[in-house]
């Protein structure tokens, strides 16, 4: 990892360079945060953590071209203080947070799994 990157370690701030698998981090995790300014289509990160059961906050940017919906599947909010909310929000409040994990496995089945793979591709070719 880049030294400017490992110099961000602190008391506060695990810096684990490269890890083989992300489950174990994941299983440690109580949500995922996506604060992306920029990007498009599908978003591996939020992807990956939804497959996992683990609720999302994301910007309107991280959440856009997946098929989520606020408070359905994932939290949205650009503003810094609004997003900082949304953490608090998901963190504390157990229904929500299982309401967006189970949303959020919903959004991997229907949309981004295997299984959907294969009915795109069906209908593609016929």
């Amino acid at each position: 990892m880049p030294e400017a990157i490992a110099a961000l370690a602190s008391e506060r701030v695990i810096v684990h360079g490269f890890m083989p698998s992300l489950d174990e981090m994941l299983d440690g995790c109580r949500l995922s945060v996506a604060p992306l300014r920029y990007g498009a289509g599908v978003k591996g990160k939020v992807n990956q953590s939804m497959a996992h059961g683990q609720p999302v906050v994301a910007t309107t940017v991280a959440a856009e071209g997946m098929y989520l919906k606020h408070e359905v599947d994932v939290l949205v909010a650009d503003a810094a203080d609004a997003f900082a909310r949304e953490i608090i929000r998901l963190y504390t409040d157990e229904t929500l947070w299982t309401r967006l994990a189970d949303g959020g496995l919903a959004n991997i089945a229907t949309h981004f799994s295997f299984a959907a793979a294969t009915r795109a591709l069906k209908s593609i070719l016929g």
